[in-house]
């Protein structure tokens, strides 16, 4: 888990607790040279970036302000204006750290890290990732399938092969990762061993995903197949526009236990890409947990 689950800017108790509450033996982790597990010169790590208050505004705590994506008009649970000068505003930002630009860099040293730290627990675990450690939970669950019990992905980095919403520029040539994955047949230099083709939009909400082709066959994520695997999207945040994509994406590689949790569709409305952090945040963890006993029980 990440250290934005132990608690919430509003003073009210994170889904760290929660699950803690619940019985669960938690692990909170810190991507590498983040936080906790600091930068430090000479490492080998790219330098670091920040994000601005109005990045934070527009895609986080205020997009139904901004409206950069038709969905972000529904957002109504982030407690207080979501804009500096508000004080829980400003405890959420006051808590964000700096972090690597750098996903090849940040993915590689971050699997390796986590297959460390499963190797260490020794029994398997529940691995839950949010936006950019979505790609990573997924990559340890790689590194690591017999010490993975399900992957829980809330609105994991994406969509397949492309940005999203705020650029359409090439990402992640491995799919789910900009680092290598295990597929059957074997891919060894993804730009020529995954064909992919263009599948169009189904509404104007909706963004094309960029999926494997149909011919020759889709390769399999061969070490992800087997596994539970959850992804979470909420109802108004941009991952809105093209979660469908990774879920495809997903199911089309041969992962076929994939549930797709919309939370506006399970009537758990208003929220933007800090769920877990919103007024509802609750209600969320309620239907994470229901998801886990249903599959694990």
């Amino acid at each position: 888990m990440l250290p934005n689950f132990l608690n919430k800017p509003d003073g009210g108790r994170g889904w760290a607790s929660l699950f803690i509450m619940q019985g669960f033996e938690v692990y909170i982790v810190d991507q590498t040279s983040r936080g906790r597990s600091a930068w430090r010169p000479g490492d080998g790590a790219p330098g670091l970036a920040t994000s601005s208050v109005e990045v934070i505004q527009q895609r986080f705590t205020a997009p139904q302000d901004y409206k950069l994506w038709p969905q972000s008009v529904n957002h109504t649970q982030w407690p207080g204006t979501g804009r500096m000068g508000d004080p829980i505003f400003d405890a959420f930002y006051s808590s964000n750290v700096q972090y690597v630009n750098n996903d090849t860099y940040q993915q590689a040293t971050v699997q390796a890290s986590g297959a460390d730290l499963l190797d260490h627990i020794g029994s398997p675990a529940i691995l839950i990732g949010h936006s950019q450690a979505g790609p990573q939970a997924i990559l340890i669950a790689d590194a690591r399938p017999n010490l993975t019990e399900a992957i829980i992905l809330l609105e994991p980095g994406g969509p397949p092969f492309r940005g999203g919403v705020f650029s359409n520029t090439s990402a992640r040539p491995w799919g789910l990762a900009d680092v290598p994955l295990l597929y059957s047949p074997p891919v060894t230099d993804p730009m020529i061993d995954l064909t992919t083709q263009i599948m169009p939009a189904t509404s104007d909400n909706l963004e094309g995903c960029v999926l494997q082709a149909t011919s020759p066959p889709p390769k399999r994520l061969f070490n992800l197949a087997p596994k539970p695997i959850l992804v979470v999207t909420a109802e108004a945040s941009y991952h809105s526009v093209y979660d469908h994509c990774t879920v495809s994406y997903l199911r089309q590689a041969g992962c076929t236990r994939t549930d797709h949790l919309e939370l506006g569709n399970a009537g758990v409305h208003g929220n933007g890409h800090m769920l877990f952090m919103e007024k509802n945040s609750r209600d969320v963890w309620v239907l994470l947990l229901e998801w886990i006993e249903w599959h694990l029980n």
